[in-house]
């Protein structure tokens, strides 16, 4: 089917007067790519006209309901969707949410439309373009996909990706996002305890017998607790009437209550999440009636991440495991000794949890923009989660304003692939990236991906997410290789702006350079004409973060700190 020969197109795009916002969003995307494909203007006109001889069908309507007469959208998943020739008619239809919208970027991938970043997209320009006989039909497996990269925050990028994240800038024509009304962390929030220990100190942790007022949990088994937490979340709901996930869930420190009764529970349900998911079914059941849209999310973290022997959590629960105590140079599902006890407790949850979300972690929080090479476990970790029933997947990266941490872009644009559909094949999504963004350097930064994760083939060498650079996958040989081929990637470089990506994929070896001098005299000049160097690729790139609480000026005045002292 030729949908424009030398610049020109007999095609319309037809969409309903009644289309939903993302519906109209997705009609005016599809004529803005394709004309910018073709040089061929689509024209836009409403179902009101007669079915044409070439046309393009977005969304729900008579012309969709003309072409597909068994069709039947209302079944459809409010992201699944459907692309379908028809003749020479193609009909883009699906969920109303964000289903259409997301069946438009689904065509445009097949005719070879890529959004690797914000700023770098792969838009094929042909004057005749064709398509061949399409019959697509998805919906995703996890109903919430969020890669939280400050780099994945663009609601552009994301909607392309087909990444409903909370986090990102997804609006009305992108179809909306999982809206979380609070986020995790949520005890101090609900019950501060510089407002009312000294009045109420029993709503707090008993450790030890006393009731503590630095860094507690919540006393969950105490009455006026339960009530006073409903309380609060009754008006979270109100005044956040569009969200549909509020977290009732543990302080991000331990402590957790001691008092009799509590530990009655915790004792009986082998684990502290006890008296945790006791209290937050609690809650759920109190606002279920009146906010049936609503799910009360916990988290099973740290102290909390054992599943209780006997208590389910009710069905508008979520559970969110925290995969953080991990080695993440390894599957998780593997022979590695460090993920046994995760990939077990995963596997208890799964049996126990109708919504399963899983908090995992692809960035390293003490050194953003140290090299972390994991994209050998990314793929393989998703398909184990989605293999155990978990339906929403948040993925930390590095998060911080400014963004910059390590490969930061290409693991959220392969991540976001790997959200939607965990059996794509993560390689083959990662060389795209690599062609697509470094043009003619492609081949020695993929070379350089390839020697930065020869150390963590070693079933001996972890790799952890508050690592230094004194890890063992940081080898002297490793930081030599990689280097010089970065610098002949940067040679290779053909334009102004491919060079400066790829110096921004330099930065990391830069920085493991430069704090592996730091305190040596006799390097201190080449440290600190390497270190002009970093600041100024870092400054150029708006990055502002070198970890998770420090920024790149607080680093360089603290003297670009030696390894282990952070």
């Amino acid at each position: 089917m030729t949908l424009a020969k030398n610049h020109r197109t007999d095609f319309v795009i037809v969409l309903s007067s009644q289309a939903s916002r993302s519906e109209m969003h997705a009609a005016t995307e599809l004529q803005r790519f394709l004309e910018e494909m073709t040089g061929a203007h689509f024209p836009l006109v409403d179902d009101g006209v007669p079915v044409a001889e070439k046309e393009i069908a977005v969304g729900a309507g008579r012309h969709t309901d003309s072409l597909l007469p068994g069709l039947d959208l209302g079944t459809f998943g409010a992201e699944e969707l459907l692309v379908k020739t028809v003749g020479e008619r193609i009909v883009i239809a699906g969920g109303r949410q964000r289903g259409t919208l997301y069946g438009v970027y689904r065509f445009l991938e097949t005719l070879g439309c890529r959004w690797f970043t914000a700023k770098v997209s792969r838009i094929p320009r042909t004057e005749n373009l064709a398509t061949g006989e399409l019959d697509v039909r998805e919906k995703p497996l996890l109903e919430y996909r969020e890669p939280f990269f400050a780099e994945a925050f663009d609601g552009d990028w994301a909607a392309r990706n087909l990444a409903n994240s909370n986090s990102a800038s997804l609006m009305a024509r992108h179809g909306g996002k999982v809206r979380y009304g609070t986020f995790v962390h949520t005890f101090e929030t609900l019950l501060p305890v510089a407002k009312h220990f000294a009045e109420h100190p029993e709503w707090y942790s008993e450790i030890d017998g006393k009731r503590i007022s630095e860094r507690p949990q919540l006393c969950l088994t105490n009455p006026q607790v339960l009530e006073k937490v409903i309380e609060g979340v009754r008006g979270w709901i109100k005044a956040m009437p569009d969200a549909t996930i509020f977290s009732v869930s543990q302080n991000d420190w331990t402590n957790p209550c001691q008092c009799a009764k509590c530990r009655e529970i915790d004792e009986r349900e082998g684990t502290p999440q006890g008296s945790i998911l006791q209290f937050v079914n609690n809650v759920a059941e109190a606002i279920e009636d009146e906010a049936p849209h609503v799910a009360i999310d916990t988290l099973a973290y740290w102290y909390s991440r054992k599943p209780p022997k006997t208590l389910k959590p009710r069905r508008n629960v979520i559970i969110r495991l925290c995969s953080i105590e991990c080695c993440f140079a390894h599957p998780l599902e593997s022979d590695c000794p460090e993920n046994k006890k995760f990939a077990d407790d995963i596997r208890e949850w799964s049996r126990i949890a109708d919504r399963l979300y899983v908090w995992d972690y692809v960035t390293n929080f003490h050194n953003y923009i140290m090299p972390w090479p994991n994209f050998r476990v990314l793929g393989p970790n998703v398909r184990f989660f989605a293999r155990h029933n978990v339906v929403g997947l948040f993925e930390q990266g590095s998060y911080a304003p400014g963004g910059g941490g390590e490969a930061a872009e290409m693991r959220a644009y392969v991540l976001a692939k790997l959200l939607w559909n965990p059996s794509a094949d993560e390689n083959r999504i990662r060389e795209e990236f690599i062609d697509g963004v470094y043009g003619k350097a492609a081949d020695k930064i993929r070379e350089y991906v390839r020697v930065i994760h020869e150390p963590v083939a070693d079933p001996d060498v972890h790799m952890h997410i508050f690592c230094d650079v004194n890890n063992p996958h940081l080898t002297d040989d490793v930081i030599d290789r990689g280097d010089a081929l970065l610098y002949e990637a940067e040679a290779l470089a053909e334009t102004p702006a491919v060079r400066e990506r790829v110096e921004l994929a330099h930065l990391p070896m830069h920085y493991v350079r430069i704090r592996k001098m730091t305190g040596v005299p006799e390097k201190a000049a080449e440290r600190q004409a390497l270190l002009q160097k970093f600041l100024a690729i870092a400054r150029r790139e708006g990055i502002q973060n070198i970890s998770e609480q420090h920024t790149v000026e607080s680093w360089v005045q603290h003297g670009a700190i030696e390894p282990g002292k952070w």
